[in-house]
């Protein structure tokens, strides 16, 4: 039985706007995905490419080591006068913070002064306001990262409660065969970014899984992000770095996530960028990235109305 052209087309328009109505009628096409999302699928993207190629960052630029040995207090910075104000009260994170301005010298004088006083605590945050805040050269960096590295092992954490730091997620995405490799690193990175961050950031970690690259002798590529611990919160953006050798996975883990941190900060904070980095990035994270820059990336990552609140 032939059916008239007049009643075919009307009948063919039909059935393809009710298969396009029954597809689509569940799908919201005006609500955008949340930034972890979109940040969740661009690294399965990055991750599913067979090859990458991580650019020159802070970290691969040499920095070349101070003649003195580092241990030792710079013994040219001034030490008079120094006011040391009240050195009994607990300091706050940004303690010194008005003493940047009169500049790096001071700060260095203030800092020593602060050490002769048995003040530790405060002389950590006098020489952290060198990298933070204070206009320092290149020798006065090193002379204040030298010190935070001696200073900053022998206090206690800024905040022992994991309970009350901020919560953030290092989010790995990778092949569904190396994934097997990273739980155990991953715990381990995680204990020692809360350790660099002096407890005032509480790291944990999820693995995306995704297909595996079809070659054995190329790289694995590896994508990073970090996000706090809502669904619908702030995103870092995503580094990658690709993998062959599973004795340098943790290294290279430290080294985008002090990258990733870096950049993040310089973008999300009116602050000093954090000193490009030596060739060890856990020493890098521990005392590049101050606690008061620590306090800040965290707060980075909460959603806005959680944070006016």
């Amino acid at each position: 039985m032939r059916i008239p052209p007049l009643a075919a087309i009307p009948l063919c328009l039909l059935t393809i706007v009710l298969i396009w109505w029954l597809g689509t009628r569940d799908i919201d096409f005006l609500t955008p995905p949340a930034e972890a999302k979109l940040s969740q699928i661009r690294a399965e993207a990055l991750a599913a490419l067979p090859v990458s190629h991580m650019e020159d960052d802070a970290i691969s630029m040499k920095v070349p080591p101070p003649e003195d040995d580092p241990n030792i207090p710079d013994s040219t910075v001034p030490l008079d006068p120094a006011d040391l104000g009240d050195i009994k009260s607990p300091p706050t994170l940004d303690a010194y913070s008005e003493r940047a301005p009169e500049g790096t010298v001071k700060l260095l004088a203030l800092a020593t002064a602060l050490e002769q006083a048995a003040a530790f605590q405060r002389a950590l945050h006098a020489y952290e306001r060198c990298l933070d805040l204070a206009e320092s050269d290149p020798e006065q960096i090193q002379s204040a990262v030298s010190a935070i590295r001696r200073l900053k092992p022998t206090l206690p954490d800024w905040n022992p409660d994991p309970e009350t730091s901020t919560q953030a997620i290092i989010h790995i995405g990778t092949g569904v065969k190396f994934a097997e490799n990273l739980p155990e690193l991953l715990a381990e990175v995680t204990r020692d970014l809360n350790s660099a961050s002096s407890g005032i950031v509480n790291f944990s970690y999820e693995i995306h899984a995704g297909r595996s690259i079809q070659t054995t002798n190329a790289p694995t590529p590896v994508a990073l992000w970090i996000t706090g611990s809502s669904d619908d919160g702030p995103s870092t953006d995503v580094f990658s770095f690709t993998s062959d050798d599973k004795e340098t996975l943790s290294n290279d883990l430290l080294k985008t996530t002090f990258n990733l941190v870096r950049s993040h900060l310089s973008k999300t904070t009116s602050y000093n960028p954090a000193p490009e980095a030596l060739d060890d990035p856990l020493a890098a994270l521990e005392s590049h990235i101050t606690r008061l820059l620590w306090n800040e990336f965290g707060k980075s990552l909460i959603p806005t109305e959680e944070s006016d609140n």
